[in-house]
């Protein structure tokens, strides 16, 4: 069986193809044949216009166009698509979705932050990577952010909120709040419900932890780098603030990535620290494979 897996995030489009046998289940293991990135950022135009616009529509059309046919080449059975936070807000986001459907045949599911927060859980704890005991899930994206503790292996508390690092950004850069202000007011409800839990480490998810694991081994030349301490981020940061625009280039990240670990960066830390949690873990899975486990259980 092959199934093509869609993310249709805040700050990209993400695909992945995958082969798997119904024999397979028991374990969740699958063949990657086709990754696929697009970095159309949608959340440049919902979070500020409130609706995504004309020309960037057209380029949406053209990446599902190219998915079809990677859908097509790859000779894929099921083709799942989700979409989250940025097409989630856009007042016509109907109007995209039927068009794209109109003119690639790809089916777009718009899903709750509740949901998204669900399927990422799902997609860590069937890869059986972690030791879930007192744990906080952190997913980061472009317009959301989805928390969710775990105590005892089971998902005491989860939440969804509106700080993704585009929309964040977008709000600093007009002076509206703070990054500060604007994430403790949000997480300040939530870190009351859990305050009992003494979490032992932070999982993350998303392009943003994927990124920061990379700086880890650009900036302090340091492995494994999926496996961080708060001090090395902090040390990451204070190393990343003083890098020029030329020198951000030349490390091992996306481009399009670079505004906003300014965003991301800071937020991880300040996340980390609200929760006194001093160790992270960057496990190679997220909504993308969620997806794929919810269909195949």
């Amino acid at each position: 069986m092959r199934i093509s897996s869609i993310d249709i995030g805040s700050n990209a489009i993400r695909q992945v193809i995958v082969e798997t046998d119904r024999e397979d289940l028991a374990t969740n293991q699958w063949i990657t044949l086709k990754k696929y990135r697009a970095p159309l950022r949608l959340g440049s135009d919902v979070f500020e216009y409130g609706r995504i616009q004309p020309e960037t529509i057209n380029q949406l059309i053209v990446v599902f166009k190219k998915i079809a046919k990677f859908n097509k080449k790859y000779k894929v059975q099921t083709s799942i698509a989700v979409a989250t936070s940025a097409m989630r807000d856009a007042k016509n986001n109907t109007a995209v979705i039927n068009r794209i459907k109109k003119e690639t045949g790809i089916k777009i599911t718009v899903i709750t932050g509740a949901l998204e927060a669900k399927y990422i859980q799902q997609s860590i704890i069937k890869s059986n990577l972690i030791n879930f005991d007192n744990s906080l899930l952190i997913d980061i994206g472009g317009g959301s952010l989805e928390l969710t503790a775990v105590r005892d292996l089971q998902i005491k508390e989860a939440g969804s909120f509106p700080l993704g690092v585009v929309r964040l950004m977008k709000k600093i850069r007009k002076q509206k709040t703070t990054l500060q202000n604007e994430t403790l007011k949000h997480l300040n409800p939530f870190s009351q419900k859990v305050k009992r839990t003494e979490f032992s480490i932070a999982i993350g998810t998303g392009g943003n932890f994927d990124a920061l694991s990379k700086l880890k081994i650009d900036l302090l030349k340091k492995i494994p780098q999926t496996n961080l301490t708060l001090n090395e981020i902090r040390l990451i940061y204070g190393i990343w603030k003083k890098l020029n625009p030329r020198q951000r280039l030349a490390l091992h990240i996306r481009k399009d990535r670079i505004d906003v670990l300014d965003i991301a960066l800071p937020l991880i830390i300040l996340i980390l620290e609200k929760f006194k949690i001093n160790k992270l873990k960057i496990p190679n899975t997220g909504l993308k494979e969620g997806v794929i486990q919810s269909y195949l259980s």
